[in-house]
């Protein structure tokens, strides 16, 4: 047992550091301290089977790849240059933004050639830009928390995903009524927010 507790550690260790992450970083996007983390690499503990499950999903290597004795690095190497990298998801998260942003111009363009008119108080589809930002953020929360796993870039998203869908509603509702004080929304719910993740940690 003290044997696989080595092995897994060592691979733990291997697969972090050729993602580039510290023992912090590693372990905030799991929710654990370094302290932890360090004591997995060392082989003092290993993590439960739904943790290493999670972590063998987060660097694209099977669950066997992490409880496997890796002799050599060419034998490390040979599996995870095969598997997808982190650059490659952000960049699918950066289309996905990009779509949205191009649906908001076509949107926009097509309410110029009908109204014929860029006037902002004519043509108020000028605000489709501002609701972008929060679909957004919502959407980048929840693939950043699938893909990641990180509650931190979780929290910063919602929270943008909040005011920025309060400052949409504020500049695009404005001629109706709705003033300044709809920000106070905001308030408990970042606080919740910041809760939760202190809550988490």
């Amino acid at each position: 047992m003290e044997k696989l507790n080595k092995i897994i550690g060592s691979n733990l260790t291997f697969l972090r550091k050729k993602a580039g992450l510290t023992q912090l970083e590693f372990g905030e996007k799991f929710s654990y301290s370094d302290k932890t983390v360090s004591r997995w690499e060392q082989g003092d503990v290993i993590p439960s089977v739904e943790v290493l499950k999670d972590i063998a999903d987060f660097y694209g290597v099977s669950v066997d790849f992490i409880l496997k004795e890796h002799k050599s690095e060419e034998d490390f190497s040979s599996i995870v240059k095969k598997t997808p990298y982190a650059a490659n998801k952000i960049l699918l998260i950066i289309l996905v933004c990009t779509i949205i942003v191009s649906v908001c111009v076509t949107i926009y363009v097509a309410s110029i050639y009908n109204l014929g008119t860029t006037d902002p108080n004519v043509n108020r589809w000028w605000s489709v830009f501002l609701w972008a930002i929060p679909l957004s953020s919502l959407i980048v929360a929840y693939m950043t928390k699938k893909i990641f796993n990180s509650s931190k870039i979780f929290i910063i998203c919602i929270s943008v995903f909040i005011w920025t869908i309060l400052i949409a509603a504020f500049f695009s509702f404005l001629y109706k009524g709705v003033y300044w004080y709809l920000f106070f929304i905001g308030i408990p719910v970042q606080a919740a927010l910041i809760m939760y993740l202190y809550m988490k940690r």
